[in-house]
């Protein structure tokens, strides 16, 4: 192997190991006979933990030869993780238009144009972004291999750029959230496809959820972490970890998507199906942010977004039918239309030691504030998912998110999430709950203040 090629490796080593399934990365690997069947066994020893695992495997990669870097990127791009190709590759394919930088002295922003990912190859100064570069002390990932379905293609949709930052000026009652960093922002996702001895359907189509929003926050600014097919255990105890690489950051998404259940009938309350079977309230999850449990956090937005049923109604009601093209609006984008199949719970579809320390003077504060809550759908009804496009939230969300979020806040992205997402499949009602969310929030995509 070049040097190059080991120091690329050896720069984005723990995004590596943090971010990548084991059984998914090995199965690739020895597909494209970078290792032997023989080689690949110690990657199977389960007395050793998964971590471990990983970065024994990508230590030995660095000695496979010439050709091991080439199928080390074709792997992660046919599963994903395109943020890791664009890391350990500057000329790859896979880069769109270089991040604006935005000077304070010089009120005009770059405008470069946008570069296809079909076509063009772009290249890339390498990003301040390093949040996730860090090895963080996190749940190891027991992902089955079917989680990933490596035939999903890497969606391809623009994601506009801001050209210059929102000013707290534009509404005086209202400040915003500080959102002009390298450190934008981090995505983690929470994703549950498969489940132990099947105790739940597969969820065909979430696979294609998580690449979008992989694509998306990407494209924003964000780094991006990923987990699939936790147990209930290993979901709490990342949970508990995410601090370390959280800390520092301007704002935080955490994306929850799996089989959900309402506690009561109309409750707010919903549980969430983990990998092994378990039930985990989804409140407990939006508990660790909250100031008493991670006070570094405190000022920083967090926004939740839960693809999840919340009940099993089905229930809609029926109107008068509008002529053809009346009163239809402007589109933010492409997408499904409302003849696209839904895959929901219904059996014709499918949804989803101490120390003495001198006192310190404190006043009280608040548990909650900052946060953001989108929900799918509202409690006690089913959230709906095309096996084939991915969920129905999912899919208005990337579009509005692609084509606006470069001049709208966010509450106002949500809002018009839902009015996309009703224009074109009409049966399905989100929500947003804001605890002490009182400042706007610009994603500026693209964009940062030098």
């Amino acid at each position: 192997m070049q040097n190059e090629h080991r120091k690329a490796i050896q720069n984005n080593f723990g995004s590596l190991v943090e971010q990548t399934d084991l059984d998914v990365m090995v199965s690739a690997l020895y597909e494209k006979g970078v290792f032997s069947e023989q080689m690949i066994e110690p990657f199977k020893d389960t007395n050793k933990d998964t971590r471990t695992r990983k970065r024994q495997l990508y230590m030995d990669i660095m000695r496979r030869g010439p050709d091991a870097f080439g199928h080390l990127l074709e792997a992660l791009e046919e599963n994903g993780y395109w943020n890791l190709v664009r890391d350990l590759d500057p000329a790859s394919s896979l880069h769109l238009q270089p991040r604006t930088t935005y000077n304070n002295q010089d009120s005009k922003s770059g405008e470069s144009n946008y570069v296809s990912i079909r076509t063009e190859r772009t290249k890339r100064t390498k990003s301040n972004v390093e949040a996730t570069k860090n090895e963080i002390q996190a749940a190891s990932s027991t992902s089955h291999k079917e989680g990933t379905d490596p035939s999903v293609d890497i969606p391809y949709f623009h994601v506009v750029k801001s050209k210059k930052f929102f000013e707290d000026n534009v509404d005086k009652d209202i400040k915003l959230y500080k959102t002009r960093g390298h450190q934008r922002g981090i995505l983690v996702i929470f994703s549950y496809i498969q489940f132990y001895n099947d105790i739940e359907r597969y969820r065909k189509g979430v696979d294609i959820d998580c690449k979008k929003l992989k694509y998306l926050f990407d494209e924003i600014g964000f780094s991006v972490i990923a987990y699939q097919n936790l147990t209930k255990q290993e979901t709490e105890t990342t949970l508990k970890r995410l601090e370390e690489v959280l800390v520092g950051t301007e704002c935080v998404f955490i994306v929850v998507s799996s089989h959900g259940y309402e506690r009561a009938p109309r409750s707010a309350e919903t549980d969430i199906r983990c990998s092994d079977g378990h039930l985990l309230s989804f409140l407990d999850i939006v508990e660790r942010f909250n100031n008493a449990n991670l006070p570094a956090l405190r000022g920083v937005p967090k926004v939740f977004i839960s693809q999840l049923c919340r009940g099993r109604n089905e229930e809609w009601t029926l109107v008068p039918r509008r002529r053809a093209g009346a009163g239809s609006g402007e589109g933010v984008g492409g997408g499904g239309g409302a003849g696209d199949a839904p895959d929901t719970h219904h059996p014709r579809l499918e949804s989803d030691g101490a120390r003495w320390e001198e006192p310190v003077e404190r006043q009280p504060d608040r548990i909650y504030s900052d946060i953001l809550i989108a929900h799918s759908t509202v409690p006690g009804f089913v959230s709906h998912r095309d096996p084939e496009k991915g969920s129905w939230y999912i899919q208005a969300l990337c579009e509005v998110f692609a084509a606006r979020a470069h001049d709208c806040h966010v509450e106002k992205l949500f809002t018009l999430v839902d009015e996309r997402m009703y224009r074109h499949f009409q049966v399905q009602t989100s929500s947003v709950e804001k605890w002490a969310f009182n400042r706007r929030l610009y994603l500026h995509p693209g964009l940062y203040e030098d």
